[in-house]
Formats: structure tokens, C-alpha cells, sequence
């Protein structure tokens, strides 16, 4: 009965070995899996000629799944599923390594889909979308080489303008427009290099201007409000002009 334990042994240790193997050319094969310092299991998959294939799954610290990857070429293009605490997927893509591309869809603990993007090369690319849970547009935002390049708009749930601005190499710049729900103006004004420059006016409901702000980049040094009839000037500082 010894020599059955120890042989048992034995053989269990070869195969946790085997599953952790390279050739002689020091490239992985076969399957391969990796624990946290604790011991619990954090992913498993399979190599061929140091490449991976088929599917990997990769868990939480509670030995949840948190992604898979089927890969469709070895160490190349793999599609991936993202899944929430509970289960549900909270993600859905495509990589080509280990960089994002494609269009990748997210959605709520709900189920419904919060919002699109796209990646070329791992880098954002093109336009952002999110949406209300009626799947009604929200909020759209382009992308160009990883930053935020071109118009970002706001939606209302009825499907009116509410904000309309432009980024610059990941910074505000150019006009800048916000709308009440009624699509009546509330905010215009303009950003240079993301800081507010130049006059910003602020509108009631009723499109009434109520207030003038004059900035230069980003320093506020001039403020007119209206109460009434009256119109009150507030210098902040002296002008450079």
C-alpha cells in the first residue's frame, strides 16, 4: 500500500508538472496555468510553440471567472468575454494580443448595452457611444490614436442636443454650447487648449441673458450679471489689453 501512495504521488506530481512545460527551444507548450502567492487559481489555457490557442480563462481572487479569450489564430486574434461579480457579461471584444481592436460593446448589471467603442492597435479609435436603457443615444465622443479628437455631444432622453463641444488632442477647444431640455440655449462659450477663453454667456429658460463671463485661459477677470433691469460689472482683475 506504500509503494501505491508513493506512486500515486508521484504520478500526481508529474502531471502538475507537465502542466507547466517548455521544449528545449524555451517556448511554452501544452497546458499552462498560474496560481496567486495564496494558491488560487488566477488563469489556464493551453501553448503551442509558445503561442496561445483555444480558450484561457482567467478568475478573481474568489476563483469566479472574470474573462475568457478564444483565440481564433495562435497568439493572435482572440475573441473576449468580460463578466461581472454576478456572473453576467459586462464586456465583449476582440483582441489581438494583448491590444484592443474592433468594436467593443459594455453593458449594466441589467444586461442592456451601456456603450460602444472602437481600438485600433489597443488605441481608441473612432466614435464612443452611450446609450439610455431604452437604448436611446446618450452621449456621443470621438476618438483619434488614444485621445479624444472632434465633437462630443450630450443627448436628453426625448433625443434634443443638450451639450455640443470639441476636443483637441484629449483637450476642450473650440466653441462650447449647452441646452436646457427644452433646446432652448443655457451656456455658450468657447475653450482654448481646455481652458474657457473669451466671453461665456449664460442664459434662463426663458433666453434671457443673465450673466457674462470674460476668461483668458482660464483666468476669470471680468463678470456682468443682470438682476432686473440692472447690469452689474465685476472687474476680477486688470485686462492685459
Amino acid at each position: 500500500m506504500k509503494k501505491i501512495g508513493t506512486l500515486l504521488i508521484l504520478l500526481s506530481s508529474y502531471v502538475l508538472v507537465a502542466q507547466n512545460t517548455t521544449d528545449t527551444n524555451g517556448l511554452r507548450q501544452g497546458i499552462w496555468s498560474k496560481n496567486y502567492p495564496w494558491g488560487a487559481l488566477r488563469y489556464e489555457g493551453a501553448f503551442e510553440d509558445g503561442k496561445e490557442v483555444g480558450v484561457f480563462r482567467f478568475y478573481d481572487q474568489n476563483g469566479k471567472v472574470i474573462s475568457t479569450r478564444n483565440y481564433q489564430t495562435p497568439g493572435g486574434i482572440s475573441d473576449a468575454v468580460m463578466f461581472m461579480p454576478n456572473g453576467n457579461v459586462e464586456g465583449l471584444g476582440q483582441f489581438n494580443g494583448k491590444k484592443k481592436i474592433g468594436q467593443w460593446k459594455y453593458f449594466s448589471t441589467r444586461g442592456y448595452l451601456v456603450s460602444t467603442d472602437g481600438y485600433v492597435d489597443g488605441l481608441k479609435e473612432g466614435d464612443e457611444r452611450m446609450f439610455y436603457a431604452d437604448s436611446s443615444l446618450a452621449e456621443l465622443l470621438q476618438w483619434k490614436a488614444g485621445n479624444k479628437q472632434g465633437e462630443w455631444v450630450k443627448y436628453g432622453t426625448t433625443g434634443k442636443v443638450l451639450l455640443k463641444a470639441y476636443y483637441v488632442l484629449d483637450q476642450l477647444h473650440g466653441p462650447y454650447k449647452s441646452y436646457y431640455p427644452s433646446a432652448k440655449k443655457k451656456v455658450e462659450g468657447a475653450y482654448k487648449k481646455g481652458l474657457k477663453h473669451g466671453k461665456w454667456f449664460y442664459y434662463s429658460e426663458k433666453g434671457i441673458q443673465m450673466k457674462m463671463e470674460v476668461f483668458e485661459y482660464g483666468d476669470l477677470y471680468k463678470t456682468v450679471l443682470r438682476e432686473g433691469d440692472k447690469l452689474t460689472t465685476i472687474n476680477h482683475r486688470e485686462s492685459k489689453d
